[in-house]
């Protein structure tokens, strides 16, 4: 069965008391349709990424926009072998995308959004400047071509790269980010700064694949959830998979010291291999029974379980 992802965001007011009762409903709504993801919802709006069987998650599009009290919502779609998230929650937020300015929010639906052609043809222009807002550990992915890489730990870092650079007040520049949400309030940070040509990608890399797969972005897309990324036909990533030590993407396979089963560990955490081998182990668990000294060749069930591997008569 091919499970239906769904990714959107909105910038609306709320009362704090519609907050509050939306927030019960759309989290009882959820369980009703066994859906699994988060939905953050705020006084600004909503931004959510969720999945479940394709039929459950059209249900609550529709039931999302009637109880929000919305006309239309753009929905970036794609599908998965498994359903990518372990449980359904609905948190409340002062931001439903944190850059550290609650109320810092669009005030118009458009705001110098480019689509994926018109994108195409801007990274095209002389003296251009394309900048990723992502964090640094979801550029290792991919990125557009041409564009700069702040390697920030962190979305609010954002305005400070761009002020700290020699990037002219008056030159053209371009944002972008998974699905267009960071770019709606980091366009807004750089207009305060001065910065009065920025532009942005409508729908983020998401949305640009869906029409222009192996063009102009390289690599694949880092997503939130558990299939980690999507790849240019925006199907699940087979080439990265989370880092049990620290959860970040990993692409190097390792065999388990203390349990001898294979997984895949970052770079990062390889890298300090030296001041602490544990991290050639399969899991938390495995780690911390290594440290020990304790010797196992029984595999971990956690990792059995993520794996999706059945377990062994002799466990």
């Amino acid at each position: 069965m091919k499970y239906l992802v769904t990714t959107f965001y909105k910038f609306f007011e709320q009362t704090p008391d519609e907050v509050k009762a939306r927030r019960e409903w759309l989290l009882n709504k959820g369980r009703e349709l066994q859906l699994k993801g988060l939905l953050l919802i705020g006084e600004e709006g909503v931004n959510s990424t969720l999945s479940g069987e394709e039929s459950s998650v059209n249900q609550f599009k529709g039931h999302l926009l009637e109880i929000l009290e919305q006309e239309k919502m753009t929905f970036k779609d794609s599908y998965a072998d498994r359903i990518p998230f372990r449980r359904w929650k609905v948190k409340v937020r002062d931001e439903i995308v944190t850059i550290g300015h609650p109320g810092l929010v669009p005030d118009r639906e458009k705001n110098h959004h480019l689509s994926p052609s018109e994108w195409n043809a801007a990274l095209q222009e002389e003296g251009v400047v394309c900048i990723d807002t992502r964090n640094k550990y979801e550029t290792e992915l991919g990125k557009f071509k041409s564009a700069l890489d702040p390697e920030i730990d962190d979305f609010q870092q954002f305005t400070s790269f761009v002020e700290n650079s020699d990037i002219s007040k008056d030159q053209k520049i371009l944002i972008y980010c998974t699905g267009g949400i960071r770019c709606e309030k980091g366009i807004l940070e750089l207009e305060n700064l001065g910065y009065k040509n920025v532009y942005q990608l409508d729908g983020g890399i998401l949305n640009y694949l869906k029409e222009f797969p192996n063009q102009e972005f390289d690599g694949e897309c880092f997503v939130f959830d558990h299939r980690v990324g999507v790849n240019q036909e925006l199907q699940p990533s087979e080439r990265w998979h989370l880092c049990p030590h620290c959860g970040n993407p990993a692409d190097q396979i390792i065999q388990c010291v203390q349990c001898d089963m294979d997984e895949y560990v970052c770079v990062h955490c390889l890298e300090q291999e030296k001041e602490k081998p544990e991290v050639k182990t399969c899991s938390k668990n495995c780690a911390h029974h290594f440290k020990l000294g304790h010797k196992t060749n029984k595999p971990h069930l956690d990792t059995l379980k993520k794996k999706g591997r059945s377990l062994p008569e002799n466990l």
